[in-house]
């Protein structure tokens, strides 16, 4: 009977837990925090041109008959 009651009652607790931990992350950002940008080097490559043909040889599927299964 105890379990019936102590496992909801720790979910409930963690959720509120993890409510409020995100809930003072966010009023807590703008304030002492420095945000940083990200910086990334662009790399530019060159274009690709695809020369490739397609085989001729591709198989078609054939339909199978309802009576056939």
């Amino acid at each position: 009977m105890f379990d019936r009651f102590f496992a909801p009652l720790l979910a409930f607790a963690v959720l509120v837990a993890a409510t409020l931990a995100f809930a003072f992350e966010m009023a807590d950002e703008g304030r002492s925090h420095t945000v940083q940008q990200a910086r990334a080097e662009v790399i530019m490559l060159p274009a690709v041109t695809v020369i490739g043909k397609r085989a001729q040889s591709v198989a078609l599927a054939q339909p199978v008959l309802a009576s056939a299964l």
